[in-house]
């Protein structure tokens, strides 16, 4: 039996395989697409022609709901066919096997088909809850992180702000020391300036009371000799 890909069942039926998947999800209860070992889908012939008059129906307009109807009706036998194995029947296995293995596998299917989808869905959403519970446990576990983080950072900027504040105190003590050195500094200097200009006008003062003195003493001894050779010339 000749089987398809999804890509390879559009192409044949005319459609993107989005229609396909679309599709397969709207009447998953009546059509059932089989997959590999490793998930691929896997179409048949009759899969495509139920595929192909689903399209119909919907290029004719009919609404979702109308073909599941049809889909449900064409899926229900009118009359049990003469080779159907009824429920509490004994099997007669000659008489399935000449019917073949496709006729054996398709009343299997039929009976099993919903049984399959049920567990199927069952699973579906067991898995589906299982990985959502298992996503919001770890959104929890990064909130958590997350906050863990934020506080951390809050208490790092924190301490960060009280170290740069101590810090500037005592920069700012420090400045306020220099300041005042300084200002103490220029005083003392200035007081020791004034000093030195009285002591040099002080020396400046006994220089010229000295100079004075040696011009009155010289002058007095220039006056006596005079004196002295007048005395002389007088005798």
């Amino acid at each position: 039996m000749k089987t398809y890909t999804l890509r390879e069942a559009a192409k044949k039926i005319g459609v993107t395989a989005r229609d396909l998947k679309q599709w397969e999800k709207q009447f998953a209860q009546w059509i059932t697409i089989p997959r590999t070992s490793q998930g691929a889908r896997i179409y048949t012939e009759e899969l495509i022609n139920q595929f192909r008059h689903i399209r119909t129906l919907l290029a004719d307009g009919r609404r979702p709901h109308e073909i599941i109807a049809e889909l449900k009706q064409a899926n229900e036998p009118s009359a049990p066919p003469e080779s159907a194995v009824m429920e509490g029947e004994i099997i007669d296995v000659p008489r399935l096997l000449r019917h073949g293995a496709p006729y054996i596998a398709e009343q299997l299917a039929a009976r099993m088909k919903d049984d399959i989808v049920d567990a199927l869905k069952q699973e579906t959403v067991a898995v589906v809850r299982q990985a959502m519970d298992e996503v919001r446990g770890k959104l929890d576990d990064i909130g958590e992180q997350t906050t863990s983080a934020a506080e951390t950072v809050r208490r790092s900027l924190h301490d960060y702000k009280e170290a740069w504040q101590q810090k500037t105190e005592q920069l700012h003590e420090h400045l306020e020391t220099v300041v005042a050195f300084c200002h103490e500094e220029k005083t003392r200097q200035e007081e020791e300036r004034k000093q030195l200009e009285q002591r040099i006008l002080e020396r400046e003062k006994a220089f010229r009371e000295l100079v004075l003195s040696f011009r009155q003493t010289a002058t007095s001894a220039v006056a006596a000799r005079t004196r002295t050779n007048k005395w002389w010339k007088f005798w």
